[in-house]
């Protein structure tokens, strides 16, 4: 029996001790884990601090001239000359101009923390984060601080292609250097007088003069605040074109100043009540800074802009400097030839005209013209409307030439001149002499502009190889706009016509 009980006890001692050893594994298992995501983390912190290091390597040098320097874009033409600058007039405001409560407006809503980092700031990043997550984003727009934004106007672009992890790396670097450099009031001032305030104004000091005819300290609050919040979007904020939204965004900024004590919720909530268009400037000069002598580059400056658009920048924020192909005498002669009677005797002064000249060894569109007798800068430009018929000058490319290359015709092939109907209708087209001249060559129909043999061109030709021919010329017709009318006259620019005319040459 003792012996039996001997046994029995040393089980249970036995049962006891077990979860001791399986306590100790278990504390062996989560040191090794510890140990190996400290592990990790270092190799990755290492690895993150090297590969931000080389980005940094390789940053653009920042000049003092570059931090003052705007934001504009300016176009050179062929020989390198500035024939276009976007936006206004700027005005340069001093330190000393810009009153504390303005600048408190823009700290309040762009970067709460300004004073306190030094040009980057991770608990502002992982506010902005949190914020993204929870739909607050009060006094945290995105993960960038004032330096930042301010770098990224000296020194980037906005187009999609340049939103990079070594833009990003090479932006905080940046921003790190500025603040060794500069005071934050520096920073802040070099800010408000670069950033884009819309309606081609850059700068707080021109958008306090544009927006309410004021300076920046004459400005009330609510004024001040609708300043501060422009610069996120301002197209999208602008209180001509979109009042309600400019009243959101100001009270946004509003709300973000009580918040940090630079007014009261008392203040805030008064100034909410007014309407965000008092003491709004309904005229004003105007912002642009083109004046007669850019009516004769506008049809070329706004096909350019056009251009840029659409490779993702924008022009109003990233400072380019875009190399064009304008040949500023060639583009002189053709703004004559629309504004004058020194070579054409314009029917009258409502006549209007498209006009692209290219260098067909190259492609290069070198002038443009995209109206005559202009009143307004940026309007149509018929050089690149497509919704016209371009007339006669269809017939060597929809007609002719498809029958060069595909019937083998020579010029001296015969085309008749006589009554035409168009298939399945009873609707007979005819010359601007209702005459008919009978069996003639293709080189004399051309010559003449004869419409019947053009259109029975077309017919021998087909559709098919007509809108291939045309294709090929860059110029994509749907099939079902393909007519029989065609063969007279197509919806096409000037633009794509001087391209195409450019394979005859």
């Amino acid at each position: 029996m003792t012996e039996e009980m001997s046994r029995v006890q040393r089980n249970a001692q036995t049962s006891r001790k077990q979860p001791k050893k399986n306590s100790s594994k278990a504390k062996r298992y989560a040191k090794y884990t510890i140990l190996t995501l400290a592990t990790l983390g270092v190799v990755g912190a290492l690895g993150g601090a090297g590969v931000f290091a080389y980005y940094a390597s390789s940053a653009p040098k920042i000049t003092n001239s570059a931090l003052v320097g705007t934001s504009q874009t300016q176009l050179l033409d062929a020989d390198g000359n500035v024939f276009y600058t976007t936006g206004s007039k700027r005005e340069m405001a001093k330190q000393s101009e810009i009153p504390k409560e303005m600048r408190m407006a823009v700290v309040s809503i762009e970067d709460r923390r300004f004073y306190k980092h030094h040009g980057v700031d991770p608990r502002r990043i992982l506010g902005a984060a949190f914020a993204n997550f929870t739909g607050s984003s009060l006094g945290l727009q995105g993960g960038s601080t004032l330096t930042q934004q301010l770098i990224k106007l000296t020194a980037f672009s906005t187009a999609a292609s340049d939103q990079t992890i070594k833009r990003k790396a090479q932006e905080a670097w940046l921003a790190l250097k500025l603040e060794k450099e500069y005071s934050k009031n520096q920073i802040l001032t070099l800010y408000m007088n670069k950033v884009y305030m819309g309606n081609g104004v850059y700068g707080m000091k021109t958008a306090a003069e544009y927006y309410f005819g004021k300076d920046l300290k004459n400005l009330s609050t609510p004024q001040m605040a609708l300043l501060a919040g422009l610069p996120q979007s301002p197209s999208g904020y602008d209180p001509y074109v979109n009042p309600k939204g400019a009243k959101a965004r100001r009270d946004e900024v509003l709300e973000a100043m009580a918040q940090n004590n630079v007014i009261t919720q008392a203040q805030a909530k008064k100034y909410m009540a007014l309407p965000v268009t008092d003491g709004l400037m309904t005229t004003h000069p105007s912002s642009s800074t083109q004046d007669e002598e850019a009516k004769v580059d506008d049809a070329y400056i706004m096909s350019t802009l056009a251009e840029i658009k659409k490779l993702g920048y924008d022009v109003n924020k990233d400072g380019l400097t875009v190399q064009t192909n304008l040949n500023q005498k060639v583009q002189d002669r053709a703004y004559a030839i629309g504004n004058t009677a020194d070579y054409v005797n314009w029917k009258d002064d409502d006549m209007q005209v498209g006009m692209t000249v290219t260098d067909p060894n190259n492609g290069k569109v070198i002038a443009q013209l995209g109206g005559r007798n202009l009143t307004a800068l940026q309007g149509t430009n018929r050089a690149t409307n497509t919704v016209r018929s371009s007339g006669s000058t269809a017939k060597p490319i929809v007609d002719y030439g498809p029958a060069v290359e595909n019937l083998g015709w020579s010029t001296n092939h015969l085309v008749l001149d006589t009554p035409y109907t168009y298939p399945g209708t009873n609707i007979q087209p005819n010359d601007w002499d209702h005459k008919f001249m009978g069996s003639m060559t293709m080189r004399n129909a051309l010559a003449q502009s004869r419409n019947l043999p053009a259109i029975r061109t077309l017919q021998e030709v087909g559709y098919t190889k007509s809108l291939e021919f045309l294709k090929k010329l860059g110029i994509d017709i749907p099939a079902n706009e393909m007519v029989g009318s065609s063969a007279i006259g197509i919806n096409v620019s000037t633009e794509q016509e001087a391209a195409a005319y450019a394979a005859f040459a």
